[in-house]
């Protein structure tokens, strides 16, 4: 692995200075956000336990100042690694002693699309067995939430219903997501910047990070308002990377700024929204506001959804070569 050298101030500064301040979200009335992880202990591949510590430090600092009760969703493969397994468990102890929640996002991270059925289903139950001892030890019970690994939840509604009839035997209530940003592809050009020592490439990202998901939360919000005449109670999905660990503060600041209050997930779940049929079956993994306006009249031009920046797409893409 190549070195990684931090110059955090400088590149604060070049951010601030690209980035600005945004304009205010018009659209009145209060409006609330729970705030959901995933990938738990962190979703970047191959970083040394002592690190990930460093990152889950930063990380939780920002969700603490900010008062977020956060959901932390787990997978347990993720500990699994030979002479960092207690090291790793230490660190998604560290959620829990924030005050925060953990769920269940399966062990090892497989598509419901992809793996049969029955695997994915003890993939589910392999994934508790850390986290509900380290909830059991704390006196906090187990875990409550599932979220879908990359949101797919079915390519037929016989699977999808199944599937959902097994989490419900297993007292789990499903973590829907209305908004995300794609923060994994940005992370995956962070970090390689960051392992260069690319200090220009680190600020751009950074920049086109922020500008992408304050488009987002413009995008969605006009579809809730389409749809429902007012801001539901949305479910934001992050990760547990690298780039949130540098960039939460901002993001903080970001949705501070459109007005939201936070809120746990289990009281945003009670938006009768959540209550809507999702008849949604098929290969994409979409938010719940997709899977509302597919069940019923399919009046939002989805095509207008913004994607991330064709640079940062780029460069992904070569990565991933």
């Amino acid at each position: 692995m190549r070195a990684i050298v931090r110059r955090r101030p400088v590149l604060w500064l070049v951010c601030f200075l690209a980035w600005g301040v945004p304009a205010l979200a018009v659209q009145g009335g209060p409006k609330f956000i729970a705030v959901t992880f995933d990938d738990l202990p962190l979703n970047d591949a191959g970083v040394p336990a002592s690190r990930m510590r460093d990152i889950t430090e930063r990380l939780l600092a920002t969700i603490t100042e900010a008062a977020m009760p956060v959901v932390g969703f787990v997978n347990e493969r993720k500990l699994d690694v030979i002479g960092e397994r207690l090291e790793r468990i230490a660190v998604l102890a560290m959620w829990l002693e924030a005050g925060l929640e953990l769920g269940n996002h399966t062990f090892s991270h497989p598509s419901l699309h992809h793996t049969p059925l029955v695997d994915v289903q003890k993939d589910v139950i392999l994934g508790e067995r850390v986290t509900n001892r380290l909830l059991a030890a704390r006196g906090r019970g187990r875990m409550r939430f599932f979220r879908h690994p990359f949101l797919r939840t079915g390519l037929t509604l016989e699977i999808k219903e199944s599937f959902e009839r097994f989490l419900a035997q297993r007292r789990y209530t499903i973590a829907p997501v209305t908004i995300e940003n794609w923060d994994w592809m940005f992370n995956a050009v962070y970090t390689a910047a960051l392992a260069d020592d690319d200090l220009v490439v680190q600020a751009r990202v950074a920049w086109e990070y922020l500008r992408f998901t304050e488009a987002m939360f413009d995008f969605h919000e006009r579809v809730s308002m389409q749809l429902f005449e007012r801001q539901i109670r949305h479910v934001l999905l992050l990760h547990a990377n690298e780039l949130n660990a540098e960039q939460m503060p901002e993001v903080v600041r970001l949705m501070e700024r459109r007005g939201y209050e936070f809120v746990s997930l289990e009281r945003a779940l009670e938006d009768s929204v959540y209550e809507l049929p999702d008849r949604y079956a098929g290969p994409a993994g979409v938010s719940w506001l997709f899977r509302w306006d597919y069940s019923a009249d399919r009046v939002i031009d989805w095509s207008a959804e913004p994607a991330p920046p064709a640079y940062i797409q780029r460069m992904y893409e070569a990565l991933s070569n």
